[in-house]
């Protein structure tokens, strides 16, 4: 009777402890949150990520956009899930530690959140519609000082390019932003002709250019191995060396076992063959940080924001 009771005990304390407190954790499917498009730059680069990342994660990954208030809203409903590590995200990264503590675009910070890894960089290329009336950056500029041009802008950091480019010259040109939810909206919005050029991803817009549809006008930070001639911005003469990170990361209080296994599932997976390669076919760069590295580069892009900010609105 002793070891029967003894055994009942030991059943109810075990169905009374939370999912996550557990060392078997996950035991059930996951959601990661992103808040761009489907389609879109992000999205692209973490359904491949997920797909990987399930082998060694153990559970299943289930992505949902939440892309409401330009991608603000995720942040809110992220703040507010559980921290049992059955609700993540991916847009941890260069918009919240990086842009939101200069424009104050949501009423949360980095402190409210934890950040687990980073888990995607890449950069950015300037194009346009190959059969534009400009065929290079430096004819674009000349171009939109006497005809007003379209940019479709899916992103802060998009914004505050263009409106670093413009300052650069003087405010002369004619650009008039036109806002969309990921970079394959920007891209269509393009090739549809109902904005003039843009600013994205590589993975984005890869297909449309090998098709001869869309020309690279200028890339940052970094020249592309692959084209070679395209100038990068600061050879262009502006200074906006600027790369995107994101990070998967969950609400504030993330128990230590679920973070621990986050940081294991995120690192296998960014070894991972399969997304090695992924990566070095859309031009992104897979991060390798420390978390004192991840910090350092969160707060030098924040400095280096600040100073364009500064720049736009002074």
């Amino acid at each position: 009777m002793v070891i029967l009771l003894l055994v009942l005990i030991l059943s109810a304390c075990s169905d009374g402890a939370s999912d996550s407190g557990d060392s078997d954790y996950p035991k059930k499917p996951v959601t990661l949150m992103l808040p761009y498009g489907s389609g879109g730059t992000t999205d692209l680069y973490f359904r491949e990520f997920t797909n990987i990342a399930e082998e060694h994660l153990g559970q299943r990954i289930v992505i949902k956009n939440e892309t409401g208030g330009g991608g603000l809203s995720m942040y809110s409903s992220l703040v507010n899930a559980d921290p049992d590590g059955y609700t993540m995200a991916a847009g941890m990264g260069t918009s919240l530690y990086a842009i939101n503590p200069h424009l104050d675009l949501m009423d949360h910070d980095g402190d409210d959140f934890t950040l687990v890894s980073p888990a995607m960089q890449y950069q950015y290329v300037f194009v346009a519609p190959s059969d534009a009336p400009y065929q290079t950056f430096e004819e674009l500029i000349e171009y939109s000082k006497e005809n007003s041009l379209t940019f479709a802008a899916s992103s802060t950091t998009n914004h505050l390019f263009a409106e670093t480019v413009n300052k650069a010259e003087n405010f002369d040109l004619q650009w008039k932003i036109v806002n969309y939810t990921s970079d394959s909206e920007s891209i269509a919005a393009v090739l549809g002709g109902h904005v003039d050029f843009t600013l994205v991803s590589p993975i984005a817009v890869s297909g449309s250019e090998q098709a001869g549809d869309i020309n690279y006008l200028a890339v940052t930070p970094e020249k592309f191995e692959s084209h070679p001639d395209v100038p990068t911005m600061d050879e262009l003469g502006y200074d906006l060396d600027i790369t995107a990170m994101i990070g998967i990361g969950g609400p504030k209080g993330l128990p230590s076992e679920v973070e621990a296994k986050w940081e294991d599932v995120i690192n296998k997976t960014l070894k991972d063959p399969k997304l090695i390669e992924f990566a070095a076919k859309n031009h992104y760069t897979l991060p390798n940080m420390s978390q004192e590295e991840m910090d350092n580069f969160f707060t030098k892009q924040r400095e280096r924001f600040g100073e364009v900010i500064d720049r736009v609105v002074e």
